[in-house]
């Protein structure tokens, strides 16, 4: 019954949400696996893999297909190993993925959904593995998360947990400990960085520096605040000053990309005509010496956007949602048409209507993932709750890095938290989880 449900279930999420959203991010990793220009502003692998459906399909919505058969197929496994009775498995199926808010950030053919979908996998195979008892499914589960470290530039940190699970299940019980799990922390994270760098020398034919991107923002906050323009001068055009960094919307709480495209004196973002060595290392000077001058400024910024990011969606300054975009790029093709135009335009109607609210915001799945780590840990005797651990550990990971990372307060960053708390918080309350030996 379980997998009858999922399939059920991942044919409703293709029907209703084919071919999937595709905002300018999209867009442009459509035509890199295309052309084979893959650039590195996003790892490559990803890119690769979509370039191989392409040949395979001649479908852009292939890579939507296959995270949306991803999903499911690893929240069957995850259910099936949570609770024994089939009806209780398929009402907790549907529970943990048909929400709107997990539906709509999974819709996006971008990397966040694709690393849900990976890592949902991955915990699939490892909660089986450990249950069964069995090396295929956590050799399976390893393979997945190599994979998954080499999809986002921070996604590293999300599959750290996971080797501390899997490395001491495939080591002789004499031998285990926390030495093991720490080892094992380490090796999967270094696996996934090689295979990453690997990739991204074989790979990549257009280099961009694109933390810039990021330091100016900071910069550019860090000078509202203080009234102090801190922004090399190199960066910007003539004339620019802290009022117009402020009456023309440059700087926004919600997103770096409107620094370089409102204001009046221009930005440069160092994409289009990159920095010198020179002006990278001014750029990093200004930025590390303004954090230190100014900390509270700087906390502030970061905070705000945190919450921003994580908080509900609604004032006068709120981040992105979700998006709802299919957008041209160059020489791609037309996207494929809705399959249910009808049903598509429904659930964006209701998601619409959810989205200020804190259904629509992912500190709730945030709170679930610590409620989760923290009753995991009074029973991390049980395997199910050592699962909870790396599940609910990976999420708060995985989103706290976003703290002095994130470009933009767009929601769908934590579309891996989203998905990942109440998950590891039905694991953390399973009753029927082992005690492992």
């Amino acid at each position: 019954m379980p997998w009858l449900a999922a399939g059920a279930c991942a044919c409703i999420t293709i029907v209703v949400l084919y071919p999937g959203q595709y905002p300018f991010d999209s867009a442009y990793q459509l035509w890199q696996a295309r052309s084979g220009r893959f650039g590195n502003g996003s790892p490559v692998a990803m890119i690769a893999l979509w370039a191989l459906l392409l040949e395979a399909t001649a479908d852009p919505a292939a890579l939507f297909c296959l995270n949306v058969a991803l999903f499911w197929s690893g929240l069957a496994l995850c259910v099936i190993v949570i609770a024994e009775h089939a009806l209780a498995r398929v009402a907790l199926l549907v529970a943990l993925g048909m929400t709107p808010l997990v539906l709509a950030e999974m819709a996006h053919v971008l990397t966040d959904a694709h690393l849900a979908a990976v890592l949902m996998l991955a915990t699939g195979f490892a909660a089986c593995g450990l249950a069964a008892r069995r090396r295929a499914p956590l050799l399976a589960c390893i393979a997945l998360l190599v994979y998954a470290g080499c999809i986002r530039h921070n996604a590293l940190i999300a599959i750290v947990p996971y080797g501390a699970l899997v490395a001491p299940a495939l080591i002789p019980v004499r031998a285990r400990g926390a030495t093991i799990a720490v080892s094992g922390a380490l090796l999967i994270a270094l696996l996934s960085g090689a295979t990453g760098f690997v990739l991204d020398r074989t790979m990549v034919v257009q280099r961009y520096t694109v933390w810039p991107t990021i330091a100016l923002w900071d910069l550019a906050a860090i000078s509202v605040d203080r009234n102090t323009l801190l922004l090399p001068s190199f960066t910007h055009g003539a004339g620019l000053t802290v009022d117009e960094l402020r009456e023309t919307g440059a700087f926004d709480a919600t997103a770096n990309t409107f620094l370089f495209r409102k204001s009046h004196s221009g930005m440069r973002d160092g994409l289009q005509e990159p920095y010198t060595e020179a002006q990278l290392r001014e750029v990093r000077v200004a930025w590390l010496d303004a954090v230190r001058r100014f900390p509270g400024a700087y906390a502030h910024h970061r905070l705000r956007t945190f919450w921003l990011l994580m908080g509900p969606h609604r004032g006068d300054v709120q981040g992105l949602v979700y998006f709802q975009a299919r957008t041209p790029y160059r020489d791609n093709p037309p996207l494929p048409a809705p399959a249910a135009p009808g049903a598509q335009a429904a659930f964006y109607r209701l998601a619409g209507a959810l989205s200020s609210g804190w259904m629509f915001s992912a500190l709730p799945c945030l709170a679930l993932g610590a409620v989760a780590w923290i009753a995991a840990w009074r029973r991390r005797n049980r395997l199910n709750a050592r699962v909870a651990l790396a599940v609910s550990s990976a999420a708060l990971l995985y989103a706290m890095a976003f703290l002095p990372l994130a470009p933009a307060a767009d929601l769908r960053y934590l579309t891996w938290p989203i998905v990942a708390g109440p998950l590891a918080l039905a694991f953390a309350l399973s009753r029927r989880a082992s005690v492992a030996p």
